[in-house]
């Protein structure tokens, strides 16, 4: 208990010794006119001195930083060359496939009586139709053949809209075209959705070289174009007849060039 009460007491007393030194302090130092509390600076100057080591160290971390920004800008505008010659690769593919179908096409004859107006498929419907872009704005008319970018006929127009018009080919079951060989043997050509029926009309000079199958202005085509290779199917006169059926050759997707020929 005495020494529990004992404990506080003590600490009063550094408490008032504490107060009772730093007054005397006070004191002395006011009636020596401060000499004491000059020697305490008033203002306290921090140096640091870096070895050269440090310095260095410094001096490349910035550089670091430098060249990082600089690497930075550099692979964006890298980039961006990138990208631009793709875009250029591509467009030049393009236009190179454009050239090679002008080329194959170029090959028909009387080439330069004709203007080929560039067409392609919009949409396939259930009729196995096609719908393909262009139409009266482009001066199309029903009956116009349609090429591929060989040169081959694909079909004709059936129907022509504004903007649009419904491709016929040999995939219709109402697909039916007139044509001649090279010794105006005439001839129609079929199909049932399936295959191709060929059967001659009239028949007047035959040879087993007649080659190909053409379009013909006699009936309103626009020119000379091939539409069957003779030398791929089995091709027989019989009592001055010829029937045969035969499987498509000239398949084309959505991706093939096609083309409106139009006469100059």
């Amino acid at each position: 208990m005495l020494e529990a009460q004992s404990k506080p007491k003590r600490n009063y007393v550094l408490y008032i010794l504490f107060i009772f030194l730093s007054s005397l302090l006070i004191l002395v130092d006011y009636f020596s006119s401060k000499e004491i509390s000059s020697y305490i600076p008033r203002t306290v100057t921090f140096e640091i001195n870096l070895n050269v080591f440090e310095t260095t160290f410094i001096d490349s971390f910035n550089s670091l930083l430098t060249s990082r920004a600089e690497l930075a800008s550099e692979n964006i505008r890298l980039e961006q060359e990138i990208n631009n010659l793709r875009s250029l690769e591509i467009e030049n593919k393009s236009l190179k496939e454009k050239i090679d179908s002008f080329e194959n096409i170029s090959l028909i004859k009387s080439f330069n009586n004709f203007n080929f107006i560039e067409t392609s498929l919009i949409i396939k419907n259930s009729s196995n139709e096609f719908l393909i872009s262009g139409g009266t704005n482009q001066n199309f008319q029903n009956g116009d053949i349609v090429l591929d970018e060989r040169g081959y006929v694909v079909g004709y127009l059936r129907e022509v809209f504004y903007s649009y018009s419904i491709l016929e080919t040999f995939l219709s079951q109402s697909f039916k075209i007139q044509l001649l060989d090279k010794y105006n043997n005439e001839y129609l050509l079929s199909s049932d959705g399936y295959q191709l029926s060929l059967a001659s009309i009239n028949i007047s000079t035959f040879d087993s070289d007649i080659d190909f199958l053409f379009t013909d202005i006699l009936y309103n085509h626009a020119g000379k174009f091939p539409v069957v290779d003779t030398r791929t199917i089995n091709f027989d006169l019989v009592n001055n007849q010829i029937n045969s059926s035969f499987k498509f050759s000239n398949i084309f997707t959505f991706n093939t060039k096609l083309f409106i020929p139009k006469s100059k």
